[in-house]
């Protein structure tokens, strides 16, 4: 029996003007995407075979997924997401500088050795031999938002803690690149990061030359 006749049998096709999207209709299609995507590639894995997967119609994806980088980019969201979230990246203005960065690397550093956040960038980068297309999606999805919070914290917060940021942008880029470091290398490359213990020094360490980098001296 194909795919197709399976998925006839399922829901109704129409959510109707103004109905509510089903939350876990939306993570398990994301659930199952992302799953396929990793074993059969992003060529591989068909909208079709998605459905098939979450368990739902083909109609119903497409009511809430325009195509398959629509579901990518969603994916990629969810786990950036689940790491730098509201209350770790929205800083309140007069919080501490110092702890803010501190707390925000760590999540930071969490999500780029997560194993998952990992085998999606893999596949990403393994996809873009064949164009740049899925490394963009990745980029703009993933990075971009990321400096882009990072970036306007430092703009609105740097000048209340004594610091002096020019290009908030490029400040961000470098900060996030020095956090990285030696433990998402490891990740990549499939070998144990350091502890937590060493982890927490790195990240402080990091956060004193950031400071240090851009204090104003009277």
């Amino acid at each position: 029996m194909s795919i197709t006749t399976k998925t006839q049998n399922r829901e109704p096709e129409s959510r109707g003007p103004g109905r509510p999207k089903d939350a876990q209709k939306d993570a398990a299609i994301i659930s199952a995407a992302q799953r396929l995507f990793m074993e059969r590639g992003f060529d591989g894995a068909s909208m079709d075979a998605i459905a098939e997967a979450a368990g739902v119609a083909k109609a119903t994806v497409y009511a809430r997924f325009s195509d398959k980088e629509a579901l990518l980019r969603q994916a990629i969201a969810n786990k950036c997401g689940s790491y730098l979230d509201a209350e770790t990246t929205e800083w309140r203005p007069g919080r501490d500088l110092r702890q803010s960065l501190i707390g925000f690397s760590r999540r930071f550093l969490d999500l780029v050795i997560d194993p998952e956040a990992l085998a999606m960038l893999r596949l990403i980068m393994s996809e873009g031999q064949r164009g740049p297309q899925l490394p963009t999606l990745f980029f703009e999805s993933a990075i971009l938002p990321t400096v882009e919070k990072l970036s306007l914290f430092l703009k609105a917060e740097a000048p209340r803690s004594g610091l002096k940021i020019d290009d908030p942008a490029a400040a961000a880029w470098r900060f996030l690149g020095m956090i990285k470091g030696e433990d998402h290398m490891r990740a990549m490359l499939g070998v144990p990061t350091r502890g937590k213990a060493e982890i927490d020094r790195h990240i402080a360490a990091c956060v004193e030359l950031f400071i240090a980098a851009h204090q104003v001296h009277s």
